[in-house]
């Protein structure tokens, strides 16, 4: 049997018998408990949206703190970084998703169901609504069949007594045992039981035409109290579908731009990962196309033997001399840490620390008392030299501000042949050309 003969063959458990309509009742009462189900379902998912974009911040940041301590370089340490910018901006799209199911579709569930069901002290007031309509269609056609099910079971009871008392009667007139005067009640007995029947059974047959006869206006009522909760139903039918389109807009990511874009962006910057511009830097800062400072005959000069600290002079307390200070464009001391490696979004660019501006006396880096008096007064805190110097590569470019200092490119290599002094300036030669540069701009090698 299939399942719609099933369905289709009457049974005891209708719709139509006495307070069947209870479990149709019940559907609405269901219907607002499906609600806070949905509501929960929409939470957890903003929390797993949630927590996966946290996963995916905790990866970003790990995997970020590796690169920049690590020993990749050049436009493939861009594709590394790559994929986490496309992790950095997943976890933000994911966030917005978390967001909008929260503010959007959660606050619509909890609006429509605050809107459509009604609650009362024990029951919904829509809920009550239908039971009173169900119970008061029903209360007449459930009167009639009451009496139906009376007559029924008399009718039934006294076709029961006449068979009985049939069957010893006619027992009765074969037993010679029993006198006369037993038989005749016997069949006084069968008689009016027999007349009982006929009556019992008019009485069933009559209350059961007087039920039939009401159930066209019994299936009437019934249906119109039925029709409303079918109303109800379907409305939250539809509701719940329009939110399951919310949720589908929500996380159906293949239609927003913004990730499509993510993607996009990825493919490109993993294609600027060049492996002859990466050889070639490496080449130039670590390799044969490093500039050298080869050895060269040199006179010895009384000049390099003068070394003067930059900015700072031992001098008289009457000497009626003032110089004025090193000043910064910050308030921070070059004697503060170097700038860190500063991230980047295109793998070829790397930013540069904030430029410093210096204002001092000795314009010209000259000595007002004269090179005799400083070498009589030298300071035992003056950085060394190196008349042969030390070997540096530029971090970061650098362009000078003043005529005694180095322009130079990140990058590029030439000698410091003078440390870093307490304001952070050291002194180098790069083509031939000597002048200061901010310490922290620059790696010895």
């Amino acid at each position: 049997m299939s399942v719609h003969d099933e369905f289709d063959t009457p049974s005891s458990d209708s719709f139509w018998e006495p307070g069947k309509f209870m479990k149709t009742v019940k559907r609405h009462e269901n219907g607002y408990k499906l609600c806070d189900q949905l509501r929960s379902l929409v939470e957890s998912r903003s929390e797993i949206e949630k927590n996966y974009a946290k996963s995916l911040s905790n990866w970003s940041k790990k995997w970020n703190d590796f690169l920049d301590k690590g020993p990749e370089y050049g436009t493939c340490l861009g594709g590394w970084k790559s994929a986490l910018i496309e992790a950095d901006s997943l976890n933000s799209i994911h966030l917005d998703i978390a967001d909008q199911l929260m503010n959007e579709v959660y606050q619509s569930i909890k609006a429509w169901q605050k809107e459509n069901y009604h609650k009362s002290m024990m029951h919904f007031k829509e809920t009550k609504e239908l039971e009173d309509g169900f119970r008061k269609a029903q209360k007449p056609w459930g009167k009639r069949l009451q009496k139906v099910m009376k007559a029924k079971s008399d009718y039934h009871s006294v076709c029961k007594q006449e068979k009985s008392t049939a069957n010893q009667e006619n027992n009765a007139r074969g037993d010679s045992t029993l006198s006369p005067d037993q038989l005749t009640k016997l069949q006084e007995k069968l008689r009016k039981l027999q007349t009982e029947v006929d009556s019992t059974k008019e009485k069933y047959e009559a209350a059961l035409n007087d039920l039939n006869s009401y159930n066209a206006k019994y299936i009437e009522d019934m249906t119109e109290v039925y029709d409303k909760s079918q109303d109800y139903e379907r409305k939250r039918i539809d509701f719940v579908k329009k939110t399951l389109y919310e949720i589908h807009s929500c996380l159906d990511l293949s239609v927003q731009p913004k990730f499509a874009k993510v993607y996009t962006d990825f493919h490109s910057i993993i294609g600027l990962t060049d492996a002859d511009k990466d050889l070639k830097f490496w080449s130039k800062c670590h390799g044969v196309d490093m500039q050298m400072n080869w050895p060269v005959f040199e006179e010895y000069s009384p000049e390099l033997q003068s070394i003067s600290r930059r900015g700072k002079s031992h001098i008289g307390a009457n000497d009626g001399i003032t110089i004025t200070g090193i000043k910064h464009n910050r308030e921070e001391s070059w004697e503060s840490k170097p700038p860190e490696r500063q991230s980047f979004t295109n793998p070829a660019q790397i930013s540069q620390p904030i430029s410093h501006t210096r204002t001092r006396s000795d314009e010209n880096n000259s000595n007002p008392f004269g090179d005799a008096d400083m070498d009589d007064h030298s300071d035992p805190e003056e950085p060394p030299s190196n008349e042969q110097g030390v070997a540096v590569r530029a971090l970061y470019d650098y362009e000078k501000s003043e005529d005694d200092e180095l322009n130079f490119k990140a990058g590029d290599v030439f000698v410091e042949i003078r440390g870093e002094d307490e304001m952070g300036w050291s002194k180098g030669r790069k083509n031939g050309v000597e002048g200061l540069y901010p310490a922290n701009y620059v790696e010895r090698l």
